[in-house]
């Protein structure tokens, strides 16, 4: 058996598709329909929706009896579809060099005829397959494979749909609901292992006046600076959202590199930058509140998110008085 190799860019893939939230997800219709479609079409014994994990294949959706939800990536079918360019067909696997002793060859289901059609994500990055698997070897038509690549232009529009209902479309940000769908899961895992985080409540607080005097069209880019600059400072599992207006909430990882002080003085940093060196005749203020996690008063993320927001109001109107040591490129 041949193991897959890794994406050039698989660094971004993986980021992109924890970003949409799919996995350990089953049962969903818009799947489960496309799956049973496939496999009516092509009359075959099986037809999946997988995605590709970091070790991982995890089937979101299954028609047919493969017993398993989800398999080691290094034995996945999938995992060498993704790297073709478009359709990836294996005519009889027990021929095949890469799959002949494969586990799901020599044994249940017995696959022989594999063909998975690569689907990507809104921003491009391929998030597994939807595959069709028969338990004897066979060939495609060219009108077959047009009708493969067909359905998988429908999961990619499902999944446009998942993504833009959690998606900020000013900033690209995560928007409430994207937010807090992450968040929970981040928020399980953090508390789970016993690590430290915080959550950062920010506010642009002039947006209301430059929407007044300079327009929707300004106030709109200034968002979307202070988002692009807010992005630049977040660490890999960091997650920043809109969830309102001039409103942002980050959920911060204290790093052995870095803590919340730090984030803050690098987004403080970036605002000056952009301050300085733009021409308009505002400058960009924002306020913001920051909660570390506490197991003994927070018990899930809304919890924090509300406290946070007061926190943050409450700092506005009584400022800290923070100042910052340039030279040691964190807060004093």
């Amino acid at each position: 058996m041949i193991y897959p190799e890794m994406p050039a860019n698989e660094t971004e893939r993986i980021k992109s598709l924890y970003m949409m939230d799919l996995l350990d997800k089953k049962d969903d219709a818009r799947f489960d329909r496309l799956t049973r479609l496939a496999k009516a079409a092509f009359d075959v014994p099986i037809a999946l929706i997988s995605l590709l994990d970091r070790d991982r294949q995890w089937l979101a959706s299954c028609s047919g009896d493969i017993g398993v939800r989800e398999t080691a990536r290094n034995i996945s079918f999938c995992a060498h579809a993704i790297l073709a360019q478009g359709i990836f067909i294996v005519k009889d696997a027990s021929i095949d060099e890469r799959f002949h002793d494969h586990p799901f060859v020599q044994g249940e289901p017995h696959i022989r005829f594999y063909a998975g059609c690569p689907v990507r994500l809104p921003d491009g990055a391929i998030a597994g397959t939807i595959c069709i698997i028969d338990n004897k070897p066979r060939d495609l038509s060219p009108e077959n494979i047009n009708t493969l690549i067909d359905i998988g232009a429908i999961v990619e529009d499902e999944l446009y749909i998942i993504s833009m209902a959690m998606t900020d479309s000013l900033t690209g940000l995560p928007n409430k609901r994207g937010f807090y769908k992450l968040g929970e899961k981040r928020f399980k895992w953090l508390s789970d292992n016993k690590r430290s985080f915080s959550l950062v409540y920010l506010d642009v607080e002039n947006i209301t006046a430059v929407n007044d005097f300079f327009g929707h069209h300004e106030g709109d880019s200034m968002l979307k600076r202070f988002s692009t600059s807010l992005g630049q400072c977040l660490h890999k599992n960091d997650i920043a959202a809109r969830v309102e207006g001039g409103k942002f909430v980050v959920m911060l990882g204290h790093d052995d590199d870095r803590d919340v002080d730090t984030f803050l003085f690098s987004l403080q940093s970036r605002i000056d930058d952009l301050n300085e060196k733009a021409h308009e005749k505002y400058r960009l203020h924002y306020a913001y509140g920051i909660v570390p996690y506490d197991p003994d008063q927070y018990s899930n993320l809304v919890e924090m998110v509300n406290n946070s927001e007061r926190v943050m109001y409450l700092e506005r109107k009584n400022p800290p008085q923070r100042s910052f040591n340039p030279t040691s490129n964190k807060p004093a």
